[in-house]
């Protein structure tokens, strides 16, 4: 009688299984997005000033976008800015292209710029 038992729970679980695997097909098949890869979005620092400057980014992708941001996390879980900009002027800004974080010797907006790419990138993550 108690094989009998474990038997009707296996069946019932498997069909509860069963269930939830068409359940969780039919709902990613519904959720599919269009695709974020290469994305952009036009951003400005320091707007509405003499020293106002134009960025084209772009999302480099799900994988890479969430990469970036674990390896710029330092042991106490916070960013690294420079880190972080040192590779974001690489990989997400297109425009201007910008060689190296030198570049913000003589220009303004730095911090701006690294919150406008953050800002992307999570929203892109998301």
């Amino acid at each position: 009688m108690a094989e009998e038992t474990k038997v009707q729970a296996n069946k019932k679980l498997a069909e509860k299984v069963a269930n939830v695997n068409q359940l969780a097909r039919e709902q990613s098949q519904k959720n599919v997005i269009t695709t974020r890869f290469s994305k952009t979005e036009v951003v400005k620092t320091d707007e509405g000033t003499d020293h106002e400057q134009t960025y084209l980014l772009h999302f480099p992708g799900t994988f890479a976008a969430q990469n970036l941001i674990d390896s710029a996390m330092n042991p106490f879980n916070n960013i690294n800015k420079t880190y972080f900009m040192q590779e974001a002027v690489k990989q997400i800004v297109e425009a201007p292209k910008i060689k190296d974080l030198a570049y913000f010797n003589d220009h303004h907006g730095f911090s701006e710029l690294f919150e406008k790419i953050y800002s992307f990138l999570d929203k892109g993550l998301n």
